[in-house]
């Protein structure tokens, strides 16, 4: 039921409990040998015949008490009480909708704080959840509702069935980024680096003048709703046709000089696969969703114990003397910034324009992206230091 029709259903509600409760004052009893007119009648003073007797009226005051609504809501959200007037107005109603929907983003963000440890993941996640389906599915359900003088008190109980099968499955998703291998088919072992051991890594930015994103949707690790997966790589919003470099020197051994774009509705039927999946498949990424793109191979001594990858995505253009088997310089230029393989490049616009680059981390146990399962803030301060020259 949604809170419109449930608040409907208080309408209604409301007045029934209202009126039960105004119960008429019970009939005075009768008092043998008293006549009730006479003994009624007012007793006037004897007065003289020449005196005009005056009549006041006494008036006495209404009290009136306003009942001002109030929102009780239990310390673990699983309960919310709304204290109103016996008789709901149109406010009154707006009101219950508001405080429903406020309680009901935070309730949301709490359970996801207790699962995920990490609390900006925890909101990108809460953030998906709320495009997805907050809508449609109320967090709340009516529990009752009862009347006590001029006051109504309307229940409400935290939706079990949204939290156990609507949230657990985003957690099963996005909630552990580094329990998730990339290359299922080629992990035997899966065990992400950790933050050690790249403590001595440098990077030439691979936009020159542009800067590290702080914000933790452009950053891996961070969900990719639209095509049931993760992002990997980091983000550099750049305008279209900025300059991209080699961060580092190396070997290239893919450039897509011959890319042709997909048709729109070609790349929805393969997102739709990817969400009967429930992750992005491995040839939907590396031919489709990554667009005109360049890897370039760094061996095993950028990061020790790992051959790097690095990827380039989204291109708009690829230098002609770069190709498979080319050695690279660090700040040698590659190509030009773009959005190909993504929506808006399929709709034959440059919007969202941006650089999607990442470095992929391979040992005998799998492969791994920079920054799998690491914390945001701690991802954060170490993209900051690895590319500070």
């Amino acid at each position: 039921m949604s809170y419109r029709a449930l608040i409907s259903h208080l309408i209604g509600l409301s007045a029934y409990i209202w009126l039960n409760s105004c119960v008429p004052p019970p009939s005075q009893p009768e008092i043998p040998g008293t006549d009730i007119s006479a003994a009624s009648k007012t007793v006037e003073p004897e007065m003289d015949e020449d005196v005009v007797p005056t009549i006041i009226e006494i008036v006495e005051p209404e009290i009136s008490v306003e009942i001002v609504p109030v929102v009780n809501t239990s310390v673990d959200r699983s309960q919310i009480t709304f204290v109103l007037p016996a008789e709901l107005n149109a406010q009154h109603l707006r009101f219950i909708d508001k405080s429903l929907r406020e309680i009901s983003d935070k309730s949301v963000k709490h359970i996801l704080a207790d699962s995920v440890q990490d609390d900006s993941l925890s909101v990108l996640i809460a953030q998906t959840i709320f495009n997805d389906l907050l809508t449609n599915i109320p967090n709340y359900e009516f529990l009752s509702a009862t009347a006590s003088g001029d006051s109504l008190f309307i229940n409400y109980r935290l939706n079990k069935t949204f939290i156990d099968h609507i949230i657990k499955p985003y957690l099963d998703t996005y909630a552990h980024p580094a329990q998730k291998p990339i290359s299922p088919l080629f992990t035997s072992h899966h065990n992400p680096p950790a933050i050690e051991s790249v403590a001595e890594l440098t990077l030439l930015l691979p936009c020159e003048d542009s800067s590290v994103p702080t914000q933790a949707l452009l950053l891996p690790n961070a969900p990719r709703n639209y095509r049931s997966g993760t992002h990997r790589g980091v983000d550099f919003y750049v305008n279209w046709g900025t300059p991209v470099r080699a961060v580092s020197g190396g070997i290239v051994i893919r450039a897509d000089h011959h890319f042709e774009e997909v048709q729109p509705d070609f790349r929805v039927q393969l997102l739709a696969q990817a969400k009967q999946l429930g992750h992005t498949p491995a040839d939907v990424f590396e031919h489709v969703l990554v667009g005109q793109s360049v890897y370039i191979d760094h061996g095993f001594d950028l990061v020790p114990g790992y051959r790097a990858v690095s990827i380039y995505a989204h291109l708009s253009h690829i230098n002609g003397e770069i190709k498979p088997g080319v050695t690279v310089s660090a700040g040698q230029m590659i190509g030009l910034s773009g959005n190909s393989g993504t929506k808006d490049s399929t709709l034959g616009t440059r919007k969202g324009a941006h650089l999607h680059w990442e470095l992929i981390l391979q040992d005998k146990g799998g492969e791994y992206y920079l920054g799998q399962g690491w914390a945001m803030n701690e991802l954060s301060n170490l993209l900051l230091r690895i590319f500070s020259k």
